[in-house]
């Protein structure tokens, strides 16, 4: 696979996970997460973001259903990649988010002549949101950063890993670790190589200081030994082959929000 193919990958697994403020932690809720990830020509990076806010404008003169959120990475070397992603919904609703996009073309003619010949390189991923072992409310942020901890797992290993990542879920979720002060959200890829992530959304900066429990000590506490707790991490563990961390930033002015 062409390296920059690799590369928008990865950074749109890690991105498909993010979800806009206003998502419940409700069982019931759609599950999906749809995102481009894009790199702009070298030469052409302050017209492509020129593009992309009047695109955004486009969109909401046209009345897009969805809220559409703009992220760009703070961490490593392949800073140039542009993220664009909505959630949530579900398989149904992305028949019917063609049906508008059918009924205004000006809005993709206005992508084909604004910002698309300034584009390098697109991605395109889905991905499942676990409610049911995330820990995340309407009213809790504002947030500004999202870390994002992406498992590409072994040939073979997704049930072993989801096995251990629901039984951790639900001891934080049941002991105390949830709540306002531990938010988090798993999800999973659609397509390509089994992967899954978890993202804990911070306010600022300042928020990223770890402070107090560690969610280890927690689960040894809750278990009632090390060796318990070793026993699942270890587990999990087996089950991954690569591992990465990301911080993403979103940018509130360069996104957009429907009428709903």
């Amino acid at each position: 696979m062409p390296k920059h193919l690799i590369r928008l990958n990865r950074t749109l697994l890690a991105l498909l996970l993010m979800l806009p403020l206003t998502a419940l932690a409700q069982h019931s809720q759609p599950y999906l997460s749809e995102s481009w990830s894009m790199v702009p020509k070298a030469d052409r990076t302050e017209a492509f973001w020129e593009g992309l806010k009047e695109h955004m404008a486009v969109r909401e003169k046209h009345e897009d259903p969805r809220d559409w959120y703009v992220y760009t990475p703070l961490l490593g070397e392949e800073l140039d990649t542009v993220a664009v992603r909505a959630c949530c919904f579900s398989w149904a609703d992305m028949d019917s988010y063609r049906e508008w996009a059918a009924a205004n073309p000006d809005v993709q003619k206005h992508w084909q002549e604004e910002v698309h010949p300034h584009v390098a390189h697109y991605g395109h991923f889905i991905s499942q949101i676990s409610w049911a072992n995330s820990n995340w409310e309407k009213d809790w942020g504002p947030f500004k950063f999202f870390g994002v901890t992406r498992f590409e797992l072994e040939p073979g290993e997704a049930a072993d890993f989801d096995a251990v990542r629901d039984e951790l879920s639900q001891i934080a979720i049941n002991n105390g670790w949830g709540g306002e002060d531990h938010p988090w959200m798993w999800a999973k890829s659609v397509g390509g190589t089994p992967t899954e992530m978890v993202i804990v959304p911070f306010r600022n900066f300042a928020d990223m200081e770890q402070t107090g429990e560690s969610f280890y000590d927690f689960i040894v506490r809750v278990l009632g030994s090390s060796e318990a707790a070793e026993a699942r991490f270890t587990r999990m563990a087996e089950a991954i082959d690569e591992q990465d961390y990301q911080v993403w930033e979103l940018h509130e002015s360069m996104s957009m929000s429907s009428a709903d």
